[in-house]
């Protein structure tokens, strides 16, 4: 009797314990489905994303690790969503190690792209490609991935890749995120992202004729999409290349398409694309105005750059030379600043890299230490001497490359600045010449009757002259003791430009003896001056 209470007390014991541990199981099970549904959340509404996280993050305290790890990578992507750029790689290198060393496909997936992406946001650019690309052979080697992830990967790859200059890499990368696109239907939602990845490749690469084929198929996605507002940037970027390709057909219905926007909602490139639209189109008047108005809400040093050079090109298509001069000024300015701001987090990096293997190697020297101690206190003080020794000679060594290296990238910054500078100056005497000869060409037109004579058409012969023979008019006025009526000094002018005295007489409206009593002074008076 008592052997049967016994045997029906254990029973029951191994009853309760069974079902607290499914309790807990399906608990778990149950959390793990909630983050899951959150992540996917974020790619529509970041608010209620971070919300559900909030909501969560008591239950995950009790969880197991491995549901603990989820949340923590959730957090990350949420942080990375909001552009918040972390201050170190740690919390997403815990949670890339931990599901390296037993998660899911999808788990090692997402945690090599987020440890990827910390690294990209603090510039250690050849560690983000080793993770992206370990993100994409996971992705490609798994029975499961997650396709968005995956893509994204790609497109990561294809950015770091233009700015090391791999073009060729570029365009492989750019092609695999469109099959990607293609072939899962419901995560190529973006595709048309992807073909202007493509498109951009191309036009890196000089292929003007697949980058249009490409600018093509993603007009044609986003259409099919409906043009919703994340696309903004993609289609002022696609405003600027049909413009700068000549193809003002199908520029026009995008301008139409993003000026029917709310102002807030437009792209932060809507003002460049936009100015150099007119740029193109010849109307450097609104392009002025749109140039000007980036400008002030350029928030980068590049975008300040890019409207500078634009303020630039069409002061000099207006002739306004003294305005033109004022924005090369600036536009030096700005490019003394981001070669300034390069040579910067260049210094930071490299110090963040000698910071992290020290660090590293102390931490290594500790657990050796440790090691020694315990099997004998002779070879572990021996030990330590050998290594202080050779971190106190690694010290010396990297901090002389340290300095070398400094020293190395401040001569070549300032080389790259005095070139942009020089640059800039032959540009703008290029541009002064080209206009001057452009101005005489008119009033060699004018004379034969080919062309009527512009309003302003003598102002800009005497600015063409001073830019064509630089000192003339100051050396004839000199000559003259400052008494020049204007109808000489112009008739000096279309004399200096080899037009003949009918040529002039006709020009000018006077009589041919007139003329000619002009063209016989102002050779008997400046003669050598006006000399072909």
């Amino acid at each position: 009797m008592k052997a049967r209470y016994t045997l029906l007390y254990i029973c029951i014991c191994l009853s309760v314990v069974f079902c607290s541990c499914r309790d807990k199981r399906e608990g778990e099970d149950g959390l793990a489905a909630s983050i899951e549904r959150t992540w996917q959340l974020c790619e529509v509404s970041l608010h209620e994303a971070q919300v559900q996280t909030d909501a969560l993050r008591d239950s995950v305290r009790t969880s197991s690790e491995r549901v603990r790890q989820r949340y923590d990578l959730l957090t990350i992507r949420l942080r990375d969503k909001n552009d918040i750029v972390p201050s170190s790689p740690d919390s997403a290198l815990r949670t890339a190690t931990y599901f390296d060393a037993g998660g899911s496909g999808i788990d090692r997936e997402r945690a090599q792209y987020y440890l990827g992406s910390a690294y990209r946001d603090l510039k250690d650019y050849p560690r983000a490609v080793v993770c992206f690309l370990k993100a994409v052979d996971v992705a490609g080697q798994s029975r499961e991935a997650d396709t968005l992830i995956w893509q994204n990967a790609l497109s990561q790859l294809r950015s770091l890749y233009m700015l090391q200059l791999n073009y060729e890499e570029e365009l492989k990368v750019a092609l695999r995120a469109v099959e990607l696109a293609d072939e899962f239907g419901g995560s190529g939602r973006n595709r048309g992202w992807y073909l202007m990845d493509v498109a951009s490749a191309y036009e890196h690469l000089n292929d003007t004729l697949h980058c249009l084929l490409y600018l093509d198929l993603s007009y044609k996605a986003i259409r099919e999409e409906g043009f919703p507002p994340k696309y903004g940037s993609t289609l002022s970027y696609m405003l600027l290349k049909y413009s700068d390709y000549g193809q003002p057909e199908k520029a026009e219905p995008l301008l139409r398409r993003l000026a029917e926007m709310p102002e807030e909602s437009r792209p932060v490139n809507y003002e460049l694309c936009l100015a150099r639209y007119c740029e193109n189109g010849h109307d450097t008047d609104r392009a002025i105005d749109h140039y000007t108005t980036y400008y002030r809400m350029a928030q980068s040093l590049a975008g300040r750059y890019e409207a500078a050079a634009g303020l630039q090109r069409c002061y000099l298509q207006r002739g306004d030379f003294r305005n033109a001069a004022l924005w090369g000024q600036y536009l030096s300015e700005t490019t003394d600043s981001i070669v300034a701001r390069r040579a910067f987090e260049q210094t930071q990096r490299a110090r963040n890299e000698y910071l992290y293997l020290r660090d590293r190697e102390a931490e290594q020297a500790v657990r050796l230490l440790d090691e020694r101690i315990v099997f004998a206190s002779v070879i572990a003080a021996l030990a330590l001497l050998c290594l202080t020794v050779g971190m106190v000679a690694l010290y010396f060594y990297r901090k002389k490359r340290y300095v070398e290296e400094i020293a190395n990238w401040k001569s070549l910054l300032e080389e790259k600045a005095q070139i942009n500078r020089e640059l800039t100056r032959f540009a703008m005497l290029n541009d002064a010449t080209k206009k001057a000869e452009g101005v005489v060409e008119h009033f060699r037109e004018v004379a034969d009757g080919k062309a009527v004579l512009s309003p302003n058409a003598w102002m800009e012969l005497t600015a063409a002259m001073e830019t064509l023979y630089p000192g003339l008019l100051e050396k004839v006025r000199a000559r003259l003791h400052g008494k020049m009526h204007e109808p000489l000094l112009q008739t000096i002018c279309l004399v200096k430009i080899g037009l003949r005295p009918a040529e002039i007489a006709r020009l000018m409206g006077a009589p041919i003896q007139t003329v000619w009593n002009r063209v016989k002074r102002a050779q008997a008076v400046c003669g050598d001056l006006i000399a072909l």
